[in-house]
């Protein structure tokens, strides 16, 4: 087995000879690589970043409500941790009006959504009220934006 040196290698190679599926080769068995890869890349992660955002939110803000809390699964989970149906009528209103902002939907609907989501009684969960909302056909009427 050869031993490898930095000097040798950077006087024998040139980086304008060296073919795509060598710099890739490279490229990927760089430490640097496996570091960002493996740490900092899950940290990117769209559950990580709602984690992240709604872990600020709280902070920054010590009260937990339908106002405040992030449209997001742990935002959805907080409101439903405190049981109130007044709190997760105002996070439903919020969530309907960043979805679909064409959507009309009758208090009598949103009081109907907010028992059924609210955590008592088990309450259902974030995947559902996001298909309950993108199926709104069942709940209002949607109009189209000028």
């Amino acid at each position: 087995m050869e031993s490898w040196s930095w000097e040798e290698f950077n006087n024998t190679t040139n980086i304008d000879t060296l073919d795509n599926s060598n710099l890739c080769e490279e490229v990927t068995n760089h430490w640097l690589y496996f570091i960002f890869s493996g740490y900092l890349l899950p940290l990117i992660s769209p559950r990580v970043r709602d984690w992240l955002k709604e872990t600020l939110n709280s902070i920054k803000n010590n009260s937990v409500t339908g106002k405040l809390v992030t449209l997001t699964e742990y935002g959805f989970d907080k409101i439903q941790d405190i049981e109130n149906d007044e709190e997760m009528k105002e996070f439903i209103k919020r969530i309907c009006k960043s979805r679909r902002p064409g959507l009309l939907i009758q208090e009598k609907m949103f009081d109907k959504l907010a028992e059924e989501f609210s955590g008592k009684g088990g309450g259902k969960s974030w995947r559902y009220l996001n298909k309950v909302i993108d199926n709104s056909h069942n709940i209002g009427k949607e109009f189209a934006r000028p």
